[in-house]
């Protein structure tokens, strides 16, 4: 069962399907896209909501689906539900049509539904445990690759032939994903279901009554709003220091690069606790002396070195996770149980959202300091639990 996914220098199957995965070439023009086809600003946040809601709702369903039919056949689905939610959104802004653009936000919710603790399972099923960081770090890897190339793609693209050629060479790449997803090699099928190991309320239930489980929730809760002040706040970072939007392209060719050194550190570490506690530490006193800061020697290097330090404790809490599941004898149910330490993240992170509405009438400094020592603090927590 181990040994079966290829871990050494040249690109295996599961590193080009993520590197097409990576290859979204609308990204940066993703609000444009719909309002350019007569969806108001307004409808596009809607959009956006009904994406998370079909997410979330799908947890669980797909979970337990995953479970029942094998890691394999889920990312199938996955990746041919992401190829039709592409084809969908060119068929939508060609059409200028607002209910093909809902379609293709719910087919796009439940793709992430059907992704949603499936490849960290899958990959875990495959390897051995030493090899898995590393692997997938490195798919994590190969994904941010895509994700360069269609960057610095988007322009040459969209000066040929506008976002209809964006849409369409995304439409290809998924194609290209999905196609990928059949020459997956044969991993660990989920083990055959038994009632009596989900006692109250089966993976969900055995979760909730972790005190262990709580804190990884809430860790993964605070490492997804790190990335979310990454993506959303460095904008505003970048004015607070004096400098123009333009810096935004460099600054992200900059720290996707760095981020890329995930996968040798992962490879090299022995206290993994250790790791955690540190470098959750280190990002969220950076996130804090980011939000109080304005000069730009100190901001830029801190805002190319936090992907890197969210992206570190993210890969090993997914080891723990599974491990944690191990220990519950819930080996049966991985998949439900992954998708609902997800589902239970994702409520978190929603309550933290919440409450980072109020703070944010002091400032961007104030929720970078929120987060920041809210990071810290469970890092630290994880960290004593585990060793």
């Amino acid at each position: 069962m181990k040994h079966i996914v290829d871990t050494g220098r040249l690109p295996d199957g599961l590193d080009l399907l993520s590197f097409c995965d990576g290859l979204v070439f609308f990204a940066p023009v993703a609000l444009l896209v719909r309002t350019t086809a007569g969806v108001s600003a307004g409808q596009f946040f809607l959009l956006q909501a009904l994406i998370a809601a079909a997410a979330l709702l799908g947890e669980l369903p797909c979970g337990r689906l995953t479970d029942r039919i094998g890691y394999r056949s889920t990312i199938r689905l996955c990746e041919g539900c992401f190829f039709l939610a592409r084809a969908l959104l060119l068929a939508a802004f060609l059409a200028r049509s607002l209910p093909l653009f809902v379609l293709e936000a719910a087919v796009e919710g439940l793709a992430i539904s059907l992704e949603s603790g499936t490849w960290d399972a899958y990959l875990y099923g495959v390897l051995p445990p030493e090899r898995y960081l590393p692997k997938k770090a490195r798919m994590e890897n190969w994904c941010t690759a895509g994700f360069l190339c269609s960057t610095l793609g988007y322009g040459v693209l969209y000066a040929a032939g506008g976002l209809p050629a964006l849409l369409g060479a995304t439409v290809c790449t998924s194609g290209a994903a999905f196609a990928l997803s059949f020459a997956l090699p044969r991993g660990a099928r989920p083990a055959p279901r038994r009632e009596e190991t989900r006692p109250g309320g089966g993976a969900l239930g055995s979760l909730l009554r972790s005190r262990r489980a709580w804190l990884l929730m809430g860790l993964l809760a605070a490492l997804s709003l790190g990335r979310l002040l990454v993506n959303f706040f460095y904008a505003e970072r970048l004015q607070a220091c004096g400098l123009s939007e333009l810096w935004m392209t460099p600054l992200i060719l900059g720290y996707s690069c760095i981020q890329m050194l995930a996968a040798p550190i992962l490879g090299r570490l022995r206290r993994r606790g250790l790791a955690v506690g540190l470098f959750c530490g280190v990002a969220g006193a950076g996130m804090v002396l980011l939000g109080a800061v304005g000069q730009a020697a100190v901001a830029l290097p801190l805002m190319l070195a936090l992907p890197l330090l969210l992206a570190v404790p993210g890969c090993i809490l997914s080891l723990w996770q599974n491990a944690l599941i191990d220990r519950q004898g819930q080996e049966a149910h991985r998949a439900e149980a992954l998708s609902a330490f997800h589902m239970a993240s994702s409520l978190f992170e929603l309550v933290f959202l919440t409450g980072s509405s109020a703070i944010a009438a002091l400032g961007p400094a104030a929720c970078f300091g929120a987060v920041g020592v809210l990071l810290a603090a469970l890092g630290a927590a994880a960290r004593r639990g585990e060793e």
